[in-house]
């Protein structure tokens, strides 16, 4: 049986359609982008950065090994970073998959029900600056008034992050036991 002109042109169309979803898939999956559609996380992680490197840096270095687009447009694994200086910055939003622990066995669980925060800087070395404590105090203090659990990147695996400094000051402070 021959088919008609109409039918070869359809045939052809529904080709072409094919072509363009599977066209656009690989451009999302080159892009890696994240959505905010998680529920939301009700667990704040900490950690450190364990060197110098500034948000810049670590934001290009998260991007070029992962490449993950936050909605805000960064590939920082963390969804918030706070420097020597204090400064904060937002990278996801917190209702957004972070890449920031990758727990055996439970690679994704803590991604998707957390917020991860680092702070700049090696704090098993060095302690953390006035200004990083400010600012971490600040965002503590509105994460745990909104029913937030307060962890540690080192007592979910076994890891000296976020630095014993860190840890002692988050025990002196009251946000960890």
């Amino acid at each position: 049986m021959t088919k008609t002109f109409l039918e070869n042109l359809i045939e052809k169309a529904k080709l072409q359609l094919l072509i363009l979803q599977l066209q656009l898939r690989v451009i999302f999956l080159q892009r890696k982008l994240t959505i905010p559609n998680l529920p939301m996380p009700k667990i704040l992680v900490l950690h450190h950065g364990a060197g110098a490197w500034g948000f810049a840096k670590v934001n290009k270095h998260h991007g070029d090994s992962w490449g993950f687009v936050s909605s805000l447009g960064f590939t920082l694994g963390y969804h918030k970073w706070i420097e020597f200086n204090g400064k904060l910055y937002i990278a996801r939003r917190d209702n957004e998959e972070g890449a920031h622990l990758a727990v055996e066995g439970k690679p994704h669980w803590w991604n998707r029900n957390s917020v991860g925060l680092c702070l700049q800087g090696n704090l098993e070395i060095k302690k953390p600056t006035e200004w990083q404590l400010m600012t971490l105090k600040d965002e503590l203090d509105s994460y745990v008034a909104r029913g937030f659990e307060i962890e540690y990147h080192g007592n979910i695996e076994p890891t000296a992050c976020p630095g014993k400094y860190l840890v002692e000051w988050l025990k002196q402070n009251k946000y960890i036991k």
